[in-house]
């Protein structure tokens, strides 16, 4: 979305996209513009709208004209602002390839869990009481479907690989939260090319899995390959 940007602005190819959720719908592109601003340098917003029906799908991109700025943003809005009408604070992140796009490593994600079995009640703030025993956590998102409910898992960052090592040992399979019959998983969060190669995975089993198969002959998944395993909960097995 910005390459208009890129052909008259010579410093184009550090520009930073970043993916913005939580937007309420009936807001403009100058008016996300605005409360960026106030934490960064922008160069555009540009809101992301249903093919169909040309309204706001409550999410954007931000143009940043460095990593620098881009950072501040995120730094400033990620899990921290609000925005009037909205229900859930801002969800601000790099844009899916921007990280390998810029050559660069998210570091970040080098001690970032995923944290599974989690009961569809819990709060926050709860989760971070458990998880703070074990050092300090730098961001905490309960994922959440469409309608806002949880989805029973989360994403934890902690300040250091060791600390989330530590918890990772000292929880996994062994709490229970209250209000679960199961104890949690937590294993590391899937890395950004951990994720588009699971997309990819996932993409060849659905070209494979093509109701032309002889309904005779069903095979024990359906028409999944043979030796296919599905994955626990979109995640792998442990």
């Amino acid at each position: 979305m910005a390459e208009g940007k890129q052909e008259k602005n010579t410093t184009s190819e550090e520009s930073v996209k970043l993916f913005v959720g939580q937007v309420p719908k009936h807001m403009t592109e100058a008016q996300v513009l605005a409360i960026f601003e106030e934490f960064a340098l922008v160069d555009e917003v540009n809101i992301i709208k249903d093919k169909a029906t040309l309204s706001s799908r409550g999410c954007c991109f931000v143009i940043c004209p460095s990593r620098e700025e881009a950072d501040k943003a995120v730094d400033a809005c990620h899990n921290k602002k609000t925005l009037p009408g909205a229900s859930s604070p801002l969800q601000v992140k790099y844009a899916d390839g921007e990280l390998e796009r810029l050559g660069t490593r998210n570091f970040s994600e080098l001690h970032k869990l995923f944290v599974g079995m989690l009961p569809k009640n819990v709060k926050e703030d709860e989760v971070a009481d458990l998880f703070s025993k074990y050092g300090t956590i730098k961001d905490l998102q309960i994922i959440r479907g469409s309608q806002q409910t949880s989805k029973g898992c989360a994403f934890l960052k902690y300040e250091t690989k060791e600390q989330a090592l530590d918890a990772l040992q000292a929880v996994n399979g062994k709490h229970r939260m209250e209000g679960s019959s199961v104890p949690l998983v937590v294993k590391w969060a899937d890395t950004e090319k951990e994720r588009l190669a699971r997309r990819a995975q996932k993409a060849q089993y659905q070209a494979l899995n093509k109701p032309n198969v002889d309904s005779q002959h069903p095979s024990l998944f359906g028409a999944l390959p043979m030796g296919y395993v599905p994955p626990y909960n979109g995640y792998g097995y442990q």
